[in-house]
């Protein structure tokens, strides 16, 4: 038993409560904490155990004594659980579990590095005869030593019972807080992971869409409804072939102007040369290469000039693979304008339909606007990408390659719109072609961009790569 420095005798210390040396573990990692000292856990590389679970906080917890003993505080802004309920401070008085994270999360154990030392007898006293009575400073009387309090009962599992805030073990509603523990999953940091939000998104936009435009007399609002619900699939699809590399501020920023520069291209110039055209439902082959040309020049020309701002201004040499991403941004946005504009004709043709052909005809020319439209456009305005990535790092060649990366596309959608009249197999012999120029530049843009930079058509003239001197004089002696 401690003496205190008046000689007097101290109650002695719980031994329920930890005040000793405690041993974390997590994920097969040991860290032993002594008393004066605390641990951190986290993300982070400079705490004292490590995790690489996402759901973690960089700086997620401490532990630390404290006056109470041992205590575990949550410092992040991701949620630590104990036995399933959300806790941020637990005074660590017996051996625990904690789900780090999420309830699934890794889990951090805290136990006593030793067993706790037995208790040490009253002197001259049976261990079983109650503590001789002490003194209590500043009083003028002995005063007997206050029992040891009892240990804490075990956690058990209670369920709040709807009434006035009392609490309930039930059985029933201890099984359904078990099978349900809606509580927990609302705390849990897992919610703000994308691809959850993604799911809910995808599950209530179409029934968002038919509580608030159900009314809309305008019959293009299907198109724009469900086209910018399509294209964000599209434009992660695309993310994930072409493999851009970081997508920082700045490029998102660049991404948006393309995104007004397209809107506002189309609306300006684009739909005022197609409407000079009177265009039929079945084009001649002239009209078709006026109109991709047309069409792939306003996809092209936003992602040409924010290439060559930020070269100019910004110092930035836009990548060829973030070149063809950004192609397929502005391609995704013609195809949702188009698309919308040409959603009520499919509409009215299904009001219109005779016969039961007819409407179904109709029905998937309406779902293939939605669903195709623009991906198609982006498909070919990821090609024209690709060029303009070459032109904008390759200046000998910029006007030929930059040419090149339009007619291409353009020629490829002129007779996509011309077969269209005669046979949809030779359209789909076209998308095909389509998609093996764009997917082959996916695979091979590196090795292409190699073979140009070594080729001396081009080297010496990259802005990717020091120029490359053409010698064949033996160096000077």
């Amino acid at each position: 038993m401690d003496i205190s420095s008046g000689g007097h005798f101290a109650p002695p210390t719980r031994m329920d409560v930890p005040r000793g040396d405690l041993r974390l573990s997590l994920e097969g990692k040991d860290v032993t904490v002594r008393p004066g000292q605390s641990a951190r856990i986290g993300r982070s590389p400079d705490n004292d155990l490590v995790t690489g679970a996402p759901t973690v906080s960089r700086q997620h917890a401490v532990l630390r004594l404290g006056p109470g003993g041992w205590e575990f505080e949550n410092v992040g802004s991701a949620a630590t659980f104990l036995n399933g309920e959300h806790v941020t401070r637990v005074v660590v008085d017996r051996p625990l579990d904690l789900a780090l994270g999420t309830t699934d999360g890794p889990v951090l154990r805290i136990a006593p590095a030793a067993p706790a030392p037995s208790a040490v007898p009253v002197p001259h006293a049976p261990p079983a005869q109650p503590a001789a009575p002490t003194f209590a400073a500043g009083a003028d009387r002995w005063a007997a030593p206050p029992p040891p309090p009892p240990p804490p009962p075990p956690p058990r599992l209670t369920v709040g019972a709807g009434n006035g805030g009392a609490r309930t073990t039930d059985p029933l509603a201890t099984a359904l807080g078990i099978l349900f523990p809606v509580q927990s999953w609302l705390h849990d940091s897992g919610w703000r992971q994308g691809l959850r939000l993604l799911v809910i998104a995808y599950a209530l936009l179409p029934l968002i869409f038919l509580a608030l435009l159900s009314h809309s007399s305008d019959l293009s609002t299907p198109g724009w409804a469900y086209s910018v619900y399509i294209a964000p699939l599209w434009l992660m699809g695309f993310w994930m072939l072409i493999r851009p590399g970081h997508v920082g501020k700045q490029i998102i920023q660049v991404a948006v102007g393309i995104v007004v520069w397209t809107l506002v291209w189309i609306n300006a110039v684009t739909i005022r040369i197609n409407g000079a055209l009177h265009i039929s439902r079945s084009i001649a082959l002239l009209p078709a290469l006026v109109v991709g040309f047309n069409e792939e020049i306003t996809k092209a020309l936003p992602v040409l000039l924010a290439g060559l701002f930020l070269l100019k201004y910004r110092s930035v040499k836009l990548d060829v693979r973030m070149a063809m991403f950004l192609g397929t941004i502005a391609g995704l946005t013609f195809g949702i304008a188009e698309q919308a504009f040409y959603t009520t004709n499919d509409i009215i043709g299904i009001n219109q339909a005779t016969s039961r052909n007819e409407a179904v005809t109709a029905a998937l020319a309406f779902a293939e606007r939605i669903f195709v439209d623009g991906f198609q456009h982006a498909v070919w305005a990821g090609i024209a990408g690709f060029f303009i990535g070459m032109a904008l790092n390759y200046r000998r060649r910029r006007v030929q390659l930059i040419i090149l990366g339009v007619t291409v596309p353009a020629i490829l959608h002129a007779l996509n719109d011309f077969l269209a009249g005669s046979s949809i197999w030779l359209v789909i012999l076209v998308q095909a072609a389509s998609l093996l120029l764009f997917l082959g530049y996916t695979m091979s843009a590196a090795a292409i961009e190699k073979r140009v930079r070594e080729s001396p058509l081009f080297r010496g003239q990259s802005m990717m790569m020091p120029a490359i001197t053409d010698s064949d004089q033996p160096p000077p002696r």
